[in-house]
């Protein structure tokens, strides 16, 4: 068939790229083959015709006087940020002629891929990337930083990822926001949730920090860090004790609640209230609240699995739905996003048949040690859809590995990011609006279609593009290296899965969009939990929603829902307590989207109160700033034994005492002593899966005379 070009003049439908579960449908109005505005898609049922505040001025981040064009070599020290333009011609074979002796020399393991979500796209975030370092023979990234702690510890409770659906929203008589920020991550969820208040639903959020919304809620608790599996078994305690949970349910579609039962009876709410800092009867009230309002939506964010135990929280949240047996209705049920939700899988895309070598991979979250430590020896770094210098843990560490003098770094990016920085080699790279992208919600389970709406400014060049050079130049003369967006697109659509029935490259080039082959809102378990025991069974090795997990038994792992001690605590390191007396957490900017849009001028005010705010801030509670003699908008030090950083003090009574909170990846060069606040973060790994754990730091903050 024809394949579109840029119109020139006209409305192109495109698709937010970013990591967010929202998924935006894009009207891009174009005016002489420039972009010059972009609107919410008022037919698409989740965007319903607005866009967030970071995504509405893209035009301008487009044609920033800060956009990478061309191809760039370093001619100054690591990190001088000083480059010089050459073309693409000398990049490619620079980057062929040194990675060919590396591999003559070393072998490919020696050459080392990181990427991040830049963009979720199919094409340019999925399939490019690894099947060129596959063929290569690389190691591969274990994608661990966002949600695998607590999608495994998920997986032990209910055998997939599938949940409840979000569209079901407007049918639930409770939600709860536990650890998400709905108002700045997910503002496409508010729709949804005001119609179901309407209705007459009631909303709950739980979170260590008052997020914005949790004004407007009809319950709010604020847990101490790390605690929330604690809650969960308190409320837990409850239900079994009063008789409030679903006999029928348990009975017929769990397994282990004899066990359950008496592992809650280690949580009485006297011992949960010195866990998580909040009052029994509150605990007591969310538990009957809970256990009497069906259906019930509990969606889930990551920030409390970014802890030591974040797995074990998850598989603990995943048992409050079963016992109270709100599964198998619209509205009902818990919610965790992660992207493999989305039931189709395009693996065999990615080329691992084509490795000449076993597959090995390396954790993302520990790219400092593997730069460090040397073992296996790094030689080269290619970065794309990642900007590891801000959104990384213990960054000295890192930063040690990428000033090393032997270290060939090729950065692809929009801008010059601290990661560019450190770069021997930077290469320019199109945005959303100049390439052409397949996109699969993991939040309204569809496919929607990225059209591309203007030429690429200046020699800006797409992943894909990018890495067939790359191949070329490598002489890898595999058929993938010579598709283009269009080829790759079709071979996906070409799949052979029930989901995709009906979705056509027609019929997405006409609508833009198309729900996947499944009932709207999608019930999951709906046949496993229905009213008679001969339904079908729960994908786990029992066939029920599993209380007591044998294969976690089997593992080596407590069998049954727990609270386990975060690492860095007042019980567990009680000498580094009493040096780093405050949790520091570091949850998403309402203007920031991990460290995308940092860089655009237009967006920092708002992370501030009044025109005299700067930001980067910490906010900290008034009885922790008073006694360290603290006042708003002063400059502080935050510190700990990984390293420092300086912020700007906001005294807010958001956060409890004891809790500090940071908001938003912003760049080093972005903060007033050149250092963000991954300086303090650690990049130890959670309890599974080797999930991040960057929210169990502790920190001490101190009032400083640095002039900045």
């Amino acid at each position: 068939m024809q394949r579109p070009k840029p119109p020139g003049d006209g409305i192109v439908l495109s698709v937010c790229p970013h990591d967010c579960p929202d998924t935006c449908s894009i009207l891009s109005r174009v005016k002489g083959g420039r972009l010059v505005k972009v609107e919410g898609n008022p037919h698409h049922p989740v965007t319903r015709g607005f866009l967030c505040p970071k995504v509405r001025r893209y035009p301008e981040r487009v044609y920033s006087p800060e956009r990478v064009l061309y191809p760039m070599k370093r001619v100054g020290r690591r990190g001088s940020g000083r480059f010089q333009r050459i073309s693409w011609e000398e990049a490619v074979e620079t980057i062929a002629s040194r990675w060919k002796a590396i591999i003559a020399r070393e072998g490919s393991r020696a050459i080392l891929p990181y990427y991040g979500s830049g963009t979720l796209g199919m094409v340019h975030g999925k399939l490019a990337g690894k099947r060129f370092f596959n063929r290569l023979g690389t190691l591969q990234l274990d994608r661990t930083i966002c949600t695998k702690a607590g999608r495994i510890g998920y997986l032990y409770t209910m055998g997939s990822s599938e949940g409840a659906d979000p569209r079901g929203i407007p049918y639930s008589r409770l939600v709860i926001a536990w650890g998400t920020n709905t108002f700045s991550t997910n503002v496409h969820q508010l729709p949804s949730l005001r119609e179901a208040r309407k209705k007459g639903a009631l909303y709950a959020v739980v979170n260590p920090f008052k997020v914005k919304g949790a004004e407007v809620a009809d319950l709010f608790l604020q847990p101490r860090p790390g605690s929330d599996a604690a809650l969960a078994l308190g409320m837990m305690h409850v239900i079994i004790k009063e008789g409030l949970f679903d006999r029928d349910f348990v009975s017929r579609s769990t397994s282990g609640f004899e066990e359950l039962q008496r592992r809650v009876e280690e949580y009485p709410l006297e011992r949960v209230e010195e866990l998580t800092d909040i009052e029994a009867q509150k605990i007591r009230e969310f538990a009957r609240l809970y256990a009497g309002s069906k259906p019930s939506f509990m969606y889930v964010g990551s920030g409390c699995q970014h802890h030591t135990n974040g797995g074990m929280t998850l598989r603990t949240l995943s048992c409050l739905p079963a016992l109270v047996g709100t599964w198998g209705r619209p509205g009902g049920g818990i919610f965790f996003p992660t992207s493999t939700i989305f039931p189709v899988d395009w693996d065999y895309l990615e080329g691992e048949d084509l490795r000449p070598n076993p597959p090995a991979s390396f954790n993302m979250n520990r790219l400092g040690e593997i730069l460090t430590n040397g073992n296996p020896r790094i030689s080269s770094l290619y970065v794309f859809n990642a900007n590891p210098m801000a959104v990384l843990f213990n960054q000295n560490r890192l930063l040690a590995g990428l000033l090393r003098e032997d270290l060939f770094t090729v950065v692809h990016e929009l801008f010059l990011t601290d990661t560019a920085y450190y770069a021997d080699m930077v290469l320019p790279s199109t945005t959303q609006f100049e390439q052409v992208d397949l996109h699969a919600s993991y939040y309204h389970l569809s496919l929607q279609l990225n059209q591309q709406a203007i030429e690429p400014l200046g020699e800006c060049k797409s992943n894909l593009e990018t890495f067939n050079l790359l191949a070329e130049a490598m002489g890898l003369e595999d058929p993938c290296f010579k598709q283009d967006s269009w080829d790759v697109i079709e071979e996906m659509l070409s799949a052979r899965h029930p989901a995709l029935e009906g979705i056509t490259l027609e019929r997405l080039l006409r609508e833009g969009h198309a729900p996947l082959n499944l009932e709207i809102p999608y019930v999951p378990f709906k046949a496993r939990s229905g009213q008679s025991e001969s339904d079908g069974r729960f994908p786990t090795p029992s066939g029920k929603i599993e209380f007591y997990s044998q294969k976690m038994e089997a593992e080596g792992l407590d069998p049954l829902p727990a609270h386990i001690p975060l690492k860095e605590g007042r019980k567990t390191t009680p000498a580094l307590y009493e040096r780093y007396p405050l949790y520091l957490l570091t949850p998403s900017a309402h203007s920031l989207l991990n460290s995308n849009f940092a860089s655009d001028p237009w967006m920092h005010n708002p992370e501030g109160r009044g025109t005299a705010r700067r930001a980067p801030t910490i906010i900290i509670n008034p009885e922790e700033a008073a006694s360290r003699g603290i006042k708003d908008g002063d400059l502080v030090r935050v510190f700990n034994d990984r390293g420092s950083c300086l912020l700007w003090a906001s005294v807010e009574d958001r956060v409890k005492p004891g809790v500090v909170v940071s908001l938003g990846q912003w760049w080093s060069r972005q903060c007033p002593g050149g250092k963000n606040a991954n300086y303090t973060t650690p990049d130890f790994l959670a309890d599974m899966g080797g999930g991040s754990a960057f929210n169990t730091n502790l920190v001490q903050v101190e009032k400083t005379l640095w002039n900045a």
